[in-house]
């Protein structure tokens, strides 16, 4: 399932410059038949909730998301609107929590995917936490603000090397290496290195 690429709900969440692009990059490594993307209006918070996300192998988000340290299951992926509610356009971890997944991989491209609280014994607890408390095996999130253009390429790189046969953590670490050993500014630190690996096994 690939999600993202939102309509804009809030003037908070500006459409994200590069997301289309990384839609598309990452739509590009599965065949048309095997994947279900939405996009624009139709990548709500329902479309998540009522899509059986139990039966896809590899989820991707390409949105905006929020970390509350205050109360970490209000952490939420900021997608376009389900219905005239005020926050009907965020995918909550406490939503996410309650829908059994068997993926392989969830990928959150954005911002604070990880959390913003840690808590003895379970360690960040946010989005990335509540992908793996619902029964994904292996979950991706930064842990500070990305560039969405640096992003892109990253999870192009991800997704090379999962088409490949690499698991999720070797195809994380080369996607890193190709931006850490390239020519521009993108092999600073800041820019791939919020991008964690979360495993459930």
């Amino acid at each position: 399932m690939l999600i993202g690429d939102a309509a804009s709900a809030s003037p908070e969440y500006a459409p994200l410059p590069n997301a289309t692009r990384e839609m598309e990059n990452v739509g590009s490594h599965f065949a048309a038949e095997a994947r279900k993307t939405y996009t624009h209006d139709q990548a709500t918070p329902a479309a998540y909730l009522g899509s059986d996300p139990g039966q896809f192998s590899f989820i991707h988000f390409v949105a905006h998301a929020t970390a509350s340290k205050l109360s970490p299951l209000d952490s939420a992926i900021v997608l376009s609107r389900s219905s005239s509610e005020q926050d009907s356009f965020k995918l909550y971890a406490r939503e996410i929590t309650q829908h059994q997944l068997h993926a392989e991989l969830v990928t959150i491209s954005s911002c604070q995917g990880a959390g913003a609280a840690a808590y003895s014994g379970e360690g960040l607890v946010g989005l990335s936490w509540a992908f793996v408390r619902a029964g994904a095996h292996n979950v991706i999130g930064a842990l500070w603000d990305v560039n969405d253009a640096s992003t892109a390429n990253l999870m192009g790189h991800v997704y090379d090397g999962l088409k490949h046969g690499q698991p999720p953590d070797a195809a994380l670490r080369a996607a890193k290496l190709s931006l850490l050993h390239s020519d521009d500014v993108v092999r600073k630190p800041f820019y791939w290195a919020p991008f964690q690996l979360y495993t459930g096994r």
